[in-house]
C-alpha cells in the first residue's frame, strides 16, 4: 500500500516538476544574437546587459553579430529557434516591429514569430552631415537637400531601420527627388564613409558620432527626439529647429515565439536586475541611452504601438521594399 501511494505522489508531483524545469532559465548556453556589426549600439547594450547575467546565472551568455538585411537575418535566427528562451535577439524597432511594414516578403513575421522579452533602452538619433555639406542647421539642410545643385546621398544601417525611415520621412519633407539611400553593414562603417564624403547624411545613435562630432570630423546638425541627447546636449532637437518630427529609437529583446510565458518572465527578471547595475546607468549616459525596463506584456504593448506610429507614415511616403 505505501509503495502504491508513493508512486501516486510521485505521478502527481511530475506536472510541477515539468514546469520547475522548464523555468529554470537558463539551463544552458544562451545564445544572443545582435543582427547588427559589432561596435554597433545594439551590441554594445547586449554585452552591457549579458554580461552581468552571465555572473548572475553562473551560465554562459554568447552575444553574436549577425548583421545584413535590416537586421532580418540575425532576428530569423531567433524566430526559428527552439522555443526555450536560450535563444535571444537584441535589436531595435526594425527587426522587431517596423520591417513587417515594410517588406513585402520577410523570412518570420515580427508579431507572430517572436515573443518580446523586455524593452531595455530609448534613444533619440542624432543628425549629421559630412563636413562638406552645404548647411549647419535643420531648416538649411532641408533646403540644400531640394537643391538639385548640390549631390547628396544618406546612409543608413540597412532598410527599414529607424535610421531609413528617419531619413526617408526628411528627404520626402524636403521636396528633393535625387538623394539616394545607401545601405551599410552597421554605424561605424557609416561614419567612415561621412567623414570620407562617400556620403553626406544619416540619422545614428548618439554613441556611435559623438566622438567624430566632438572631433570635428562630422557635422551634427539636430537630434531626433522629443529631448536633447546627453551625449551631445548642445545639439537642438529638431522641434526647437522648427520642424515637429521626433520619434524615439529603442531596443529591445525577444525570443522565439512559444516560449513559455513563465520563461519569458524568467529572463526577464535577470534583465532587469542587470538595468540596475549603476554600471550600466553610466555607461548608457554615456552613449545617449535613456535606460528603460519593461516586461514581455508591456513591451508588447509597446511594439503594437509602434506598429501604429509608423504605419501612416510608411503609407504616406509610399515606402515599401522587397
Amino acid at each position: 500500500m505505501k509503495t502504491l501511494l508513493a508512486a501516486i505522489a510521485l505521478a502527481l508531483s511530475l506536472p510541477a516538476a515539468v514546469q520547475a524545469e522548464a523555468t529554470a532559465w537558463p539551463a544552458k548556453t544562451v545564445r544572443i544574437v545582435v543582427p547588427y556589426a559589432a561596435g554597433s549600439t545594439p551590441d554594445a547594450i547586449a554585452r552591457l546587459i549579458f554580461d552581468r547575467v552571465q555572473k548572475a546565472t553562473g551560465k554562459t551568455m554568447v552575444v553574436e553579430n549577425k548583421p545584413g538585411a535590416a537586421g532580418m537575418i540575425g532576428a530569423d535566427q531567433a524566430a526559428k529557434a527552439t522555443p526555450d528562451g536560450h535563444t535571444l535577439v537584441l535589436a531595435p524597432s526594425g527587426p522587431l516591429a517596423t520591417n513587417g511594414l515594410l517588406y513585402r516578403k520577410m523570412p518570420y513575421d515580427p508579431l507572430k514569430d517572436l515573443a518580446p522579452v523586455a524593452l531595455v533602452a530609448e534613444t533619440p538619433t542624432i543628425l549629421v552631415a559630412s563636413n562638406a555639406t552645404p548647411a549647419n542647421n535643420a531648416q538649411a539642410l532641408l533646403k540644400a537637400m531640394a537643391d538639385p545643385k548640390n549631390r547628396m546621398a544618406y546612409a543608413s544601417p540597412g532598410a527599414g531601420t529607424l535610421g531609413h525611415l528617419n531619413m526617408a520621412y526628411l528627404v520626402a519633407r524636403s521636396g528633393a527627388t535625387d538623394v539616394p539611400h545607401v545601405p551599410y553593414a552597421g554605424s561605424p562603417q557609416i561614419v567612415t564613409a561621412l567623414v570620407a564624403n562617400d556620403v553626406q547624411l544619416a540619422a545614428l545613435p548618439p554613441l556611435a558620432v559623438a566622438p567624430f562630432v566632438k572631433a570635428g570630423k562630422i557635422k551634427a546638425i539636430a537630434t531626433i527626439g522629443p529631448r536633447r541627447s546627453s551625449a551631445l546636449p548642445d545639439v537642438p532637437t529638431l522641434k526647437e529647429s522648427g520642424i515637429d518630427f521626433a520619434p524615439v529609437g529603442w531596443f529591445g529583446v525577444a525570443t522565439t515565439a512559444g516560449t513559455p510565458p513563465e520563461v519569458l518572465e524568467a529572463i526577464h527578471k535577470q534583465v532587469a536586475q542587470a538595468l540596475k547595475d549603476p554600471e550600466v546607468a553610466a555607461a548608457y549616459r554615456a552613449q545617449g541611452l535613456d535606460v528603460v525596463d519593461k516586461g514581455p506584456k508591456a513591451f508588447g504593448v509597446y511594439i503594437a504601438e509602434e506598429v501604429a506610429r509608423w504605419k501612416p507614415v510608411i503609407q504616406r511616403f509610399g515606402i515599401a521594399l522587397d
